[in-house]
C-alpha cells in the first residue's frame, strides 16, 4: 500500500520535531571531539581512547541482533520507538550527577565510571537503532526513503549545529571542569527524553509480523541468510571493514591536533559545530544522490570523503584545515549512516527489514572494534600520522571496491524502489 503523500509529509514533519530535540543531544555527547578531548582532560592516553570506538562499535551494533527478535511479533512500533528513545536520557543523567555534584573522583575511576555509562547507553541505542530504521521506512513513501532519511538528518544536523554552539558557550564558561561537561550531559539526557513525545502524532500502519521463537536461532538464521546473499552483501561489507580508519579523524584526530595547533577545550566544541554542518550538507547530497542515482552511489559519497579527510589531516598544516578535516568526516559519517540504513534495506528480501538493518552491521563489529580500538595504542607508539597513512591506504582500497565492485541491490518491498 502506498502511503499517500501528504500523511508522508505530516509523519516527516513530526519526526524533524524529534530531532530538534536529538541534534543537540548528540552534539552535546558526540564522539567527534567532545567526548575524546573530555577523556583527554580526565587523563586518559590514546591507547585510552581506543575504548570509544570500541566500545561504541560492539555496543551500536551488536543488540541490534536481537531488535527484530523482540520486535518481530509487533504490527506497531510506535510505543517500542518511544521507549527505547525516552529512557536513552538515563546514562546522561547519571554522568551529569556524577560529574557535576561529585567533582573530581581520581583520574581512572572518573574514565570508567564514563566509559561504563556512555557504553550503556550506547547498548541500548544499538538496539534502538534498527528499530527506528524500520519505523521510518514504514511511515514514510518508499520511493521517498533515500530523501526523507537525507531529510531528517539534515535537521538533525542543523540542530547539531546549534548544539555544538551550546556546547561552546558551556565549555568556555565559569564552571569548572568536569562540572561544565555535566551541565552538557544534562542537557543531552533532558533533550532525548523531551523528544521522544513527539513520535506520538506519527501516523503508523500494521505492518508485517513473525513468530518469536528462539532467540539465539533466530539471530544465527539472520547471519546465515546476509552471508548467503549475492547480491553485493559480502562486497559492502568488505567496505565497511576497509573504512575502519574513519574513527581516525572522529575521535583521535581532534586531540592530536589539540597539540598541534595549541587549541583549548572550547575549540572541540567548534569542531563538533563544523562536523555537524558536513553532516548537514551532507545528509541533503546523499538524499538527492540516492533516490536519483541508487543507495550504492551514497556509499561512494561516503567513501570519497572519507578519504579527502585522511588527506586534509595528514597534510593540513594550518587551522583552516583543522575545521576542513571537521567537515570532511562529517560528510563521510552521515553519507556512511545513509548508505548503510538504505542498502541494508534494499538488500533484505523481507518485508520487515529489521533483520537485515541490525545483522550487516554486527557482522564487521567485532574486526571494526578491535582494529579501531588498538589504534590508540600505536598512536602511542607510531605517531597519529603514521597511523593516518595506514587509514589511507585503506580507505583507497575501499574506495576502489565502492566504485568498481559494489552492485547497487534488487529493490524489494524493503528497499524501496523497482528496477527501472
Amino acid at each position: 500500500m502506498t502511503l499517500p503523500l501528504r500523511r508522508h509529509w505530516v509523519n516527516v514533519g513530526w519526526v524533524l520535531t524529534v530531532e530538534m530535540f536529538w541534534g543537540v543531544a548528540l552534539a552535546l555527547i558526540s564522539v567527534a571531539a567532545i567526548v575524546p578531548v573530555f577523556l583527554s582532560h580526565l587523563g586518559a592516553s590514546n591507547a585510552v581512547l581506543g575504548a570509544i570506538p570500541l566500545i561504541w562499535t560492539l555496543a551500536s551494533s551488536l543488540p541490534g541482533l536481537l531488535a527484530a527478535h523482540l520486535t518481530g511479533h509487533l504490527p506497531l512500533r510506535k510505543a517500542a520507538v518511544f521507549w527505547f528513545h525516552a529512557i536513552a536520557g538515563i546514562p546522561w543523567f547519571l554522568a551529569a550527577g556524577w560529574f557535576g555534584m561529585g567533582g573530581r573522583h581520581g583520574g581512572a575511576t572518573d574514565i570508567a565510571v564514563f566509559l561504563a555509562l556512555w557504553g550503556s547507553a550506547w547498548a541500548f541505542m544499538g538496539l534502538t537503532i534498527p528499530v527506528w530504521i524500520n519505523f521510518i521506512g514504514k511511515v514514510t513513501r518508499s520511493e521517498l526513503r533515500a530523501r526523507s532519511f537525507g531529510t531528517i538528518y539534515f535537521f538533525q544536523t542543523l540542530m547539531g549545529i546549534a548544539g555544538g554552539w551550546v556546547a561552546s558557550r558551556i565549555l568556555s564558561s565559569p564552571l569548572a571542569f568536569p562540572q561544565n561537561y555535566a551541565v552538557g550531559f544534562l542537557v543531552a539526557g533532558a533533550c532525548m527524553t523531551a523528544g521522544a513525545f513527539f513520535f506520538f502524532p506519527v501516523a503508523e500502519d500494521p505492518g508485517a509480523t513473525e513468530e518469536r521463537g528462539n532467540a539465539l536461532r533466530t539471530v544465527v538464521r539472520h547471519i546465515r541468510e546476509v552471508l548467503s546473499d549475492t547480491g553485493g552483501v559480502r562486497t559492502y561489507l568488505a567496505i565497511m571493514i576497509l573504512t575502519v580508519g574513519g574513527w581516525l579523524l572522529i575521535s583521535y584526530y581532534p586531540v592530536f591536533a589539540e597539540k598541534r595547533f595549541g587549541l583549548g577545550i572550547r575549540d572541540s566544541a567548534v569542531f563538533t559545530a563544523v562536523f555537524m554542518a558536513g553532516q548537514m550538507i551532507g545528509s541533503v547530497v546523499s538524499g538527492f544522490v540516492g533516490d536519483r542515482f541508487g543507495y550504492a552511489k551514497v556509499a561512494v559519497v561516503a567513501v570519497a570523503a572519507l578519504t579527502v579527510g585522511f588527506l586534509l589531516a595528514i597534510w593540513g598544516g594550518t587551522l583552516a584545515f583543522y575545521y576542513a578535516t571537521a567537515f570532511a568526516a562529517g560528510l563521510y559519517v552521515v553519507a556512511d549512516r545513509l548508505a548503510l540504513f538504505n542498502l541494508s534495506m534494499a538488500f533484505s528480501p523481507h518485508e520487515d527489514n529489521t533483520a537485515y538493518l541490525g545483522a550487516i552491521p554486527a557482522l564487521t563489529a567485532p574486526i571494526l572494534a578491535v582494529v579501531a580500538g588498538s589504534a590508540g595504542a600505536f598512536i602511542d607508539r607510531f605517531g597519529f600520522l603514521a597511523v593516518a597513512y595506514v587509514g589511507l591506504a585503506l580507505a583507497a582500497a575501499a574506495l576502489y571496491l565502492v566504485v568498481f565492485r559494489l552492485k547497487e541491490p534488487k529493490y524489494s518491498l524493503a528497499g524501496g524502489r523497482k528496477p527501472a
